[in-house]
């Protein structure tokens, strides 16, 4: 993945959905030369509420995204895992 501007958020498709509508999702930043990638859950499927759930800091992209997970799976065991882990995945971020 390219590097970001520094202006620009980028947020997922939802990572996780449960039935009464809540759902988890990812934003990522870039502040100066670090990485932000933080995992929110939105409630009744409204991003202005949204709880920040996890917190991570990295020099590359995969790097704060492999953080936010691995701290997730700490807090939460049942939480899905990346779609990346296997090396050379090439269903990795790209969408068909």
């Amino acid at each position: 993945m390219a590097r970001l501007s520094q202006n620009v958020v980028v947020l997922s498709k939802p990572v996780r959905t449960f039935p009464n509508g809540d759902f988890f999702y990812i934003e990522l930043s870039r502040k100066h030369n670090r990485y932000d990638c933080v995992l929110k859950m939105a409630r009744d499927a409204s991003l202005q509420s949204s709880v920040v759930v996890v917190r991570a800091q990295g020099k590359t992209i995969r790097e704060a995204e492999d953080d936010c997970y691995r701290k997730a799976l700490e807090r939460c065991p049942t939480f899905p895992r990346p779609p990346y882990v296997t090396r050379g995945s090439q269903l990795a971020r790209v969408v068909a």
